[in-house]
């Protein structure tokens, strides 16, 4: 159930592709992208304005999207900002036309162009406002068709500087200009990329306490249903119960992730036209056969194409070919170990104790695992290229009667975890072990993540409408500029004076662009800023769509701390956004009904009074 906040970030990140490895858009060129300096032009229109996918140079993971530095990237999942900008950071734009961009020509190779006024949601790097840096590195090659794409990876370097390499023949050199005509050295930004899964379509609330959310799972038992009312949204990790399912013949982890739902909303059902009350885990690219759809479908040969398969599998005798075992290591004589050809792992399973480093136990069964008559439990793959199954994964898997069709209220889709990569699937064996393990070629590899992508961007298509978001659709997280203590892998947060007031003068104004996304305002257990400081920023900043309160912090059968401030009465939606008090005093406020919040730059600090 361990996600490092990193492995989070990439696999939020990598659901924002829709294909990886061709273009995300249809080919286009710039009627009009050219650069100047003093004495002469460059003319990059012919540049194309598709948007390309991009790895980062460390981890070689997918990371970044890129277009022309006329464009304006395009992908399914919304930007935080929503931007014009031509490279992003998953959802961070890295630089802008809107600020004016450095153009240098580089004599016998190229031309550098730099953008800067990217994203400094959270500020980054040394610069008084915390903003990104995009740099494009254009190497002269007069034989690259017009066509060619950047460079597949980009390098950060210095840190919060992003460049992107390409090779195009239109800087082998510039056009003279007369000196005194280059007025601008760019051309206007383009509008924002268009978004239409930003942001959920039921009713916003603007209750605090409706506003809370917590993200949990009791793995030794139910949840406490008295803890899950005082939160606005509560999500249920896959974990939750695992003692109790993990043990049940056969397993019924969907089934008791239903039941803890209809616990809670027998309780407190939610306020009609506003968000589900109670939303639960799915997984995209794990068949986990802990749940009883997953199950009836692996075990049925008629399905045998929905899931990916081991290489030259011969049965028993396969059992040690592999990096992962293909074979249970406990049975008994009237119950055997079962062995599966689907490919599957161990990484985070119900297991036997034992069985070795091989069989690890995410759930202990105290007798044979049972994940039904056929199949070993384990996390097995959905092959998302085949069609039937694509189906089947949006309209029955995900959207279903125990989820967003649940009578007489809807149960919402929550934490859908996990991705495809070129390496394989997340979080499950050690790269690149899945690809050996299935034989998987390049072209395999691009087609299932591809498929994949695919899938994800029509499920957001069709849930939206109906009343559905989850967790991964959520791209905004506030401001940050609240110190915090650190947390697990996650280091302490601060902030400088400088890059608090640029960062609120961004969310101070009449219509901020981070409202065009749902924000998660992320709060962890014992951190003292979670009382006060926390919602002086969240009720500051927030817009229309916005929670306060625990993401993934683990399974605990304890109660999480809860601050008085996230259950008072501020009255309602205020009026108008924050603003600043006085030119350049940092110090920033907005009325509610029954409250005024501060936020002091100069001190670090922010405050609630109450009316």
């Amino acid at each position: 159930s361990a996600r490092p906040e990193l492995q989070l970030y990439l696999e939020n990140m990598m659901l924002s592709f829709v294909t990886l490895g061709v273009a995300l858009s249809s080919a286009t060129t710039s009627s009009s992208c050219v650069f100047c300096t003093e004495n002469e032009s460059f003319d990059l229109s012919g540049l194309s304005m598709d948007t390309f996918p991009a790895n980062d140079s460390h981890s070689g993971e997918p990371a970044y999207f890129v277009t022309s530095p006329c464009g304006s990237i395009s992908t399914t999942s919304c930007l935080q900002d929503p931007t014009s900008d031509p490279a992003a950071q998953g959802c961070r734009g890295l630089g802008t036309l809107a600020v004016t961009p450095s153009v240098v020509p580089v004599p016998g190779v190229g031309l550098n162009i730099t953008l800067y006024g990217g994203s400094n949601n959270p500020p980054c790097g040394r610069g008084p406002g915390g903003n990104r840096t995009l740099v494009y590195h254009f190497l002269c090659d007069p034989h690259a068709p017009s066509t060619n794409p950047p460079e597949p990876v980009m390098v950060e370097s210095p840190g919060c500087t992003y460049v992107v390499t390409w090779k195009t023949a239109a800087v082998c050199s510039g056009t003279p200009i007369t000196p005194g005509t280059c007025t601008h050295p760019g051309p206007p930004a383009p509008p924002p990329a268009v978004c239409d899964t930003c942001l959920p379509m039921w009713k916003p609330t603007w209750d605090m306490v409706r506003s809370t959310v917590l993200y949990t799972c009791n793995d030794t038992g139910m949840h406490s249903v008295a803890e899950a009312i005082r939160y606005g949204l509560v999500v249920y990790d896959w974990s939750n119960a695992k003692d109790i399912w993990a043990n049940q013949h056969p397993m019924n982890d969907e089934e008791l992730l239903t039941k803890q739902a209809e616990m809670v909303l027998a309780a407190d059902p939610g306020i009609p036209g506003e968000q589900p009350r109670v939303w639960v885990y799915r997984n995209t690219i794990k068949a986990l056969n802990w749940y009883s759809s997953v199950r009836e479908k692996l075990d049925d040969p008629a399905y045998s194409g929905w899931f990916v398969k081991f290489k030259d599998y011969k049965g028993p005798s396969s059992n040690g070919s592999y990096h992962v075992p293909a074979c249970d290591w406990y049975g008994t004589s009237d119950h055997p170990p079962k062995c599966s050809g689907f490919y599957h792992d161990q990484a985070q399973s119900p297991n036997h104790a034992g069985g070795g480093s091989a069989y690890k136990v995410d759930g202990e069964c105290i007798e044979q695992c049972d994940c039904g008559p056929v199949n070993p439990c384990g996390e097995y793959t959905f092959d998302h290229r085949n069609a039937s199954f694509a189906d089947w994964f949006v309209n029955e898997y995900m959207i279903s009667n125990e989820t967003l069709l649940h009578k007489p209220l809807q149960i919402g889709l929550g934490y859908l975890d996990d991705s495809m990569t070129l390496q394989g699937m997340t979080e499950g064996a050690p790269y690149p072990t899945w690809v050996e393990d299935t034989g998987s070629s390049p072209q395999d590899m691009t087609d299932h993540v591809n498929a994949y992508h695919a899938n994800i961007a029509r499920l957001q298509k069709k849930l939206v409408p109906m009343g559905g978001f989850y967790w991964q659709m959520i791209h905004g997280h506030g401001p940050m500029v609240r110190p915090t203590i650190g947390h697990g892998k996650r280091p302490p947060h601060n902030v400088t004076t400088e890059q608090c007031k640029s960062t609120l003068r961004q969310f101070c104004v009449p219509e901020p662009s981070a409202w065009h996304v749902a924000s998660l305002y992320q709060c962890y257990p014992g951190d003292p800023s979670s009382g006060e400081q926390a919602v002086a920023e969240f009720l500051l900043t927030r817009g229309d769509f916005a929670w306060l309160g625990y993401g993934w912090v683990g399974c605990s059968s304890e109660v999480r701390p809860r601050p008085q401030e996230w259950d008072v009465d501020y009255g309602g939606k205020p009026d108008a956004p924050c603003a600043e008090i006085g030119a350049s005093s940092g110090v920033f406020r907005r009325e509610y009904p029954k409250a005024t919040v501060e936020w002091d730059c100069n001190e670090g600090r922010g405050s609630v009074t109450m009316k």
